[in-house]
């Protein structure tokens, strides 16, 4: 196995306690806002959520991939391991905490790795471990380098079942027809503008919206056949609208394992730093069919 596999592997593990650590237990504080750093408002889970993460790191990665860590929740870089190491890790530990809070919809650790990274496309490794709520028993673990390597299961939560091996398989066909296309808008303000620039490129589709506030499960909503496309123009025109932040971003390598097509708008590479508080316009497309039908009405943004 190459040491990125291995790499995606061990983050993988370090996403599955960081899951455990969320699900074992419900604390009265995780609703609390206990500090806005990093680019985000940080829950009390998100707390708990980032302590596991530094445990793991420290036990599964830093002895063999040292590097620094830029991370939801904090300013500056922290070390993994010595620090010293070409490693950059890239970390949101509970992405999409307001659903899982409200028990709507699943969170999702989101890791990101590479060697000398400077913006989002130099990432070479990725992992998505799914955070779900108390009602359901399954959670996808995903994980990938940009060499090759996938590998995706479902973790039973309840029964403790072997994990199951699930196939990455993305929509194959350019077919639009009653198909989810989301066009992301969350908070008052957006709505019209957003919705206006969604009505006037896609009015003669029947497609939906599902505005999942998870950039993460969007991603894999889109790598395990659920979506079509996902368009996420929020810096463009509604600044200060919880855009999405690079961290947010720090599974792409695995949507792109899986065949989904993932871009920056207006269409272009995402050449984001990697830092936590730059916004992200960003597209996804389920493949090249639907990039190819879809992306040139992107260019007028």
């Amino acid at each position: 196995m190459e040491e990125t596999a291995e790499l995606a592997e061990a983050v993988a593990h370090v996403g599955r306690r960081v899951r455990d650590a969320v699900r074992s237990v419900t604390l009265d504080g995780d609703h609390d806002v206990v500090r806005r750093a990093g680019g985000d408002d940080v829950y009390g889970l998100d707390a708990r959520a980032e302590q596991s993460l530094f445990e793991g790191l420290d036990l599964l990665v830093g002895k063999r991939w040292p590097g620094r860590l830029v991370i939801e929740g904090h300013d500056d870089p922290l070390a993994v391991g010595s620090g010293d190491g070409p490693w950059v890790y890239l970390v949101d530990p509970v992405d999409g905490t307001r659903p899982l809070l409200a028990g709507k919809r699943s969170a999702w650790v989101l890791i990101g790795a590479g060697r000398g990274v400077r913006t989002l496309e130099d990432l070479e490794v990725g992992a998505a471990v799914e955070i779900s709520t108390g009602r359901h028993a399954l959670s996808l673990v995903a994980r990938a380098d940009r060499y090759g390597y996938l590998e995706a299961e479902d973790d039973d939560l309840v029964a403790g079942a072997s994990p199951t091996r699930v196939q990455m398989r993305p929509r194959a066909d350019a077919s639009l027809d009653r198909s989810f296309v989301t066009v992301v808008r969350l908070l008052p303000g957006g709505h019209g503008p957003i919705g206006h620039w969604a009505d006037s490129h896609l009015e003669d589709l029947e497609v939906y919206d599902d505005l999942y506030p998870c950039t993460g499960g969007q991603m894999m909503g889109l790598a395990t056949g659920s979506d079509a496309a996902v368009f996420d123009p929020r810096p463009l025109f509604h600044a200060g609208s919880l855009s999405v932040h690079p961290y947010d971003m720090a599974a792409l390598v695995v949507a792109r394992a899986a065949g989904v097509v993932i871009e920056a708008l207006p269409p272009g590479p995402l050449d984001f730093p990697i830092d936590t508080t730059t916004p992200v316009a960003w597209a996804g497309y389920a493949n090249e069919s639907i990039a190819d039908r879809l992306r040139p009405a992107m260019h007028d943004l």
